[in-house]
């Protein structure tokens, strides 16, 4: 079975072109990427001319939220697109052209099967004490406003991955993942099971993101439109594309470029560096404390996987907590899963495949 992998940004496409076997085992036969796109159906009519005559089976679409009505790939029908579409005031900043995706490769490919793949739904097992906010109990009831997660394609595949490469099952460890690219998140992962992560209800609560805030009191914004008149729209769209690294720095949200930007004496882009990494290991801090320790720190993502100095920053000082990095297998290149630190707690390089996850769960499907 031929399964096309779609991963769509608000001016990107990717796509990924995998072979099925029946044992779920996936082999990569293309992949590409479609670039500063306008429209969706002009994006998918390029992917496919770059596709040529490949039969495609079926097609598995990465869906960033999933609310509290999916917590499992769904193959894909008008109601679910429906309900995916609602889903988009949750995560406007990506929702959108994930069903923007979806759709136009439901009308380019009408006898394949279409499946969904949420990243919430990894995180179904958070716990209550995890997922609530302390706001008026009908606010979880009857509004839905909960902590939901995101990357969990990204969490799930690396926890696996990690226990595959050691000869064991994710149910054999405690695991503390490090999602860190332009979106950044950390999980909780005991013994295979998600049971804190940073993200909550969208995707700007937690970390230091590229263009994304993370953790911001509540009281500051209603502030800013109190007493400033800040539009709220106006200013999601601050929170979402104008705050972060790119915000702190005031010059980029690209981590490659603020570290040559500290080296050369800027001073901001040097604070953004350390806010990042402290932030970074609060939480794992926290998470080492939720779990009551932790087999494993794992760095997956664009900075976790190609950047040791960001690595090296974030573990400084969590020796105490059983956590260093040998410096010489930190700064070590390769593309494999690798340990770069023989600590107590241990420490590892899993770069993370959601696009061969999102093919094995359509195959399933």
């Amino acid at each position: 079975m031929n399964v096309l992998v779609l991963n769509a940004g608000s001016s990107s496409l990717k796509f990924d072109l995998f072979e099925m076997s029946g044992e779920g085992s996936g082999k990569l036969l293309t992949k590409g990427a479609v670039q500063r796109m306008v429209d969706m159906r002009a994006a998918i009519a390029k992917a496919f001319d770059q596709l040529g005559n490949t039969a495609i089976d079926a097609v598995g679409n990465r869906i960033v939220h999933g609310g509290d009505r999916f917590y499992e790939p769904v193959i894909v029908n008008d109601a679910v697109e429906k309900a995916i579409a609602e889903l988009s005031v949750l995560a406007p900043l990506h929702n959108p052209h994930n069903l923007a995706a979806l759709h136009a490769a439901r009308v380019r490919l009408p006898k394949a099967k279409h499946v969904a793949v949420f990243d919430t739904a990894f995180h179904r097992t958070l716990p209550p004490r995890a997922y609530i906010y302390a706001l008026p109990w009908e606010y979880l009831t009857e509004k839905k406003i909960r902590r939901y997660g995101f990357h969990g394609i990204s969490h799930r595949y690396v926890s696996a991955k990690f226990a595959e490469v050691n000869g064991k099952t994710p149910a054999d460890y405690r695991l503390i993942t490090c999602h860190l690219g332009n979106g950044c998140s950390v999980c909780a992962v005991d013994r295979g099971k998600s049971i804190d992560t940073s993200m909550g209800f969208t995707p700007l609560e937690g970390l230091i993101m590229g263009t994304r805030s993370g953790d911001v009191d509540a009281g500051a914004l209603l502030h800013l439109i109190r007493e400033d008149g800040v539009d709220p729209k106006e200013l999601l769209k601050i929170l979402n594309g104008r705050s972060g690294l790119a915000g702190l720095s005031g010059i980029s949200n690209d981590m490659r470029d603020l570290l040559k930007a500290e080296a050369a004496g800027h001073e901001r882009a040097a604070l953004a560096i350390d806010a990042f990494c402290y932030r970074v290991r609060k939480y794992i801090g926290s998470y080492i404390a939720a779990m009551n320790g932790a087999d494993a720190v794992v760095f997956t993502a664009g900075i976790g996987e190609n950047s040791p100095e960001i690595r090296a920053r974030i573990c400084d000082d969590l020796d105490r907590l059983g956590v260093s990095l040998d410096p010489v297998d930190n700064f070590r290149s390769g593309h494999e899963p690798r340990r770069i630190g023989s600590s107590t707690v241990a420490v590892w390089v899993v770069p993370t495949d959601e696009e061969l996850l999102i093919a094995r769960d359509t195959f399933a499907c």
